[in-house]
């Protein structure tokens, strides 16, 4: 089972587009949980995670770390408010965690200039924890990526 944890950003309207991507993955089972961390922590920001049922961080930090603690389950997606994944990621993401055998993933962002920043900071820093990461939650704890991500076929939108 896979945990979302969501770094927030301020924008309520952010992480409301983010997390209703999400739901579908709830009720397929795929997304059993989501922790979003607020470094601000933005009182909206809280009474969103409360409706949700979603798990409430606020406070400075590495926020994906500090989420990546209180994730339930062995593999975490982490998203920045206002990430929205392209129709059939959950397909395509639990292909990739069915044969993958430990490999990292990453959704890229779509668009010409935001996928080439991406794809240059992968080349030069491709271990550092960013966006769009599908990874196990010991990596994420630790901050760093043991190897390279795999770049999946589906894509990741930025709402707003």
């Amino acid at each position: 089972m896979l945990t979302a944890v969501i770094r927030a950003d301020g924008s309520p309207q952010a992480l409301a587009a983010t997390l209703s991507v999400l739901v579908p993955a709830v009720a397929e089972g795929f997304l059993g949980h989501a922790v979003i961390v607020d470094p601000a922590g933005n009182l909206e920001i809280e009474r969103i995670a409360d409706a949700t049922g979603a798990r409430y961080l606020s406070g400075g930090g590495e926020a994906w770390q500090r989420g990546a603690g209180e994730a339930r389950g062995d593999w975490i997606v982490l998203l920045d408010a206002g990430d929205v994944p392209q129709t059939h990621w959950v397909e395509t993401a639990e292909r990739h965690l069915l044969l993958a055998s430990g490999q990292p993933a990453l959704i890229p962002l779509e668009g010409g200039v935001a996928s080439l920043r991406e794809r240059a900071a992968v080349a030069f820093a491709g271990r550092q924890l960013r966006p769009g990461l599908i990874l196990p939650k010991a990596a994420a704890q630790a901050g760093r990526l043991g190897r390279r991500p795999k770049r999946l076929p589906v894509r990741r939108a930025r709402a707003g």
